[in-house]
């Protein structure tokens, strides 16, 4: 089955969770649950090392942002209540031990603890959009979920500015917003940041796009450094922020 398909899958076995839980349907529910558990946890390890999803269906969207770096389905607080465990504790009850080894042992051989490099790639979800993005944008979306994993926070979110970037150029091609220019014109150096910020974007979603690629500038620049917590933030703002150009471009 495809992602797009088990997703809804997942919803619908998270509709099953809550109503077997108010109706006091306890043998069912412990049923679904651990049907929910498997496909949640089959559908989090392929996000893992899946810079972008590309899937047509919003509710499906929707649900990826929900269960990957997100705030959850029902189930997930359903979940919570029954374990006390701390966020690792977490990690630990979605991956077994042995998940784990073999999840480190694909995506990462080095010194670096594959427990700590798979929980900080399973903290960032995947760009989610309906069609699909340039190499670049795919590329340096995964760059960032590397460079998070490795606690290069600073790197992490300077790259978010880069990630706009590129996804801009990436619209303003195929939407031939400059067709008077060839594909292989960078944008950037024949064009100020403002042009084409205001060539792809208008309203509060060019406002809202002027103040993140203005904070991901400090950084940058040499004005600040930030956390975990920052980086994480930036980044999801950041996927928010260009998946919604995407949708205004229909693309």
């Amino acid at each position: 089955m495809s992602l797009q398909d088990d997703l809804l899958t997942l919803s619908a076995l998270d509709r099953r969770v809550v109503r077997a839980a108010v109706e006091g349907d306890w043998e069912t529910l412990a049923t679904v649950l651990n049907d929910y558990q498997a496909l949640r946890k089959s559908i989090r390890t392929r996000s893992l090392d899946q810079p972008v999803a590309s899937m047509d269906d919003p509710d499906a969207a929707a649900l990826l942002r929900k269960i990957v770096g997100g705030e959850g389905l029902p189930t997930d607080k359903i979940l919570k209540k029954l374990s006390s465990t701390s966020d690792a504790g977490q990690l630990h009850e979605e991956f077994s031990d042995d998940e784990l080894e073999a999840l480190g042992s694909d995506l990462f051989y080095s010194w670096f603890s594959h427990f700590e490099y798979i929980a900080g790639l399973a903290e960032l979800r995947p760009l989610v959009v309906r069609g699909t993005v340039a190499e670049s944008v795919s590329r340096l979306v995964w760059q960032i979920k590397d460079c998070y994993a490795f606690q290069q926070y600073d790197a992490a979110y300077t790259l978010c500015r880069t990630v706009i970037e590129a996804s801009i150029r990436d619209i303003c091609v195929r939407r031939q917003l400059f067709p008077d220019l060839g594909e292989n014109v960078i944008l950037f150096e024949k064009f100020s940041w403002g042009q084409l910020r205001d060539k792809v974007s208008s309203g509060s979603l060019r406002e809202r796009l002027k103040s993140l690629y203005s904070d991901l500038s400090a950084v940058l620049h040499g004005r600040k450094t930030v956390a975990k917590d920052e980086a994480r933030r930036a980044f999801e703002e950041t996927l928010e922020v260009v998946e919604a150009l995407y949708a205004a471009h229909d693309l």
